[in-house]
């Protein structure tokens, strides 16, 4: 066996190793975090600043600790005791918490965005 096809062996094994999780919907199943400390909400709160920007979202300690959901409203900016744009016609956003395999996923219901979370810990709700 030459060279060329030893090297193409061994990478075709690294290949067939490798385990990618990549988001399926229907296999998916709505998760629940534990262990959550102030990393976790960092990478959550910067995945929630990407997705809507200027928000400046203040996220509590024990998100996704009873529900896979998380629902998100701008706060009305307010002027003189007056909310300056009136009532707010605006959905709240929703995120949500699921696990796939060994790997916690944070879907945005909007977009349908799919971010794969890499401190976050969760296990199936």
């Amino acid at each position: 066996m030459n060279l060329t096809s030893l090297l193409i062996s061994a990478l075709a094994l690294g290949l067939v190793g490798c385990k990618s999780t990549e988001w399926n919907k229907e296999h998916a199943v709505p998760a629940v975090a534990f262990g959550f400390d102030s990393e976790a909400k960092a990478e959550i709160a910067g995945i929630i600043d990407d997705a809507m920007p200027g928000a400046n979202v203040k996220l509590a300690d024990d998100i996704f600790s009873n529900d896979h959901r998380l629902f998100i409203q701008r706060e009305p900016t307010i002027v003189d005791g007056n909310p300056a744009q009136g009532r707010i016609t605006e959905m709240p956003r929703k995120f949500e918490l699921y696990h796939l395999e060994d790997s916690c996923f944070l879907y945005d219901a909007k977009t349908e965005d799919i971010y794969l979370l890499a401190v976050v810990q969760c296990k199936p709700k």
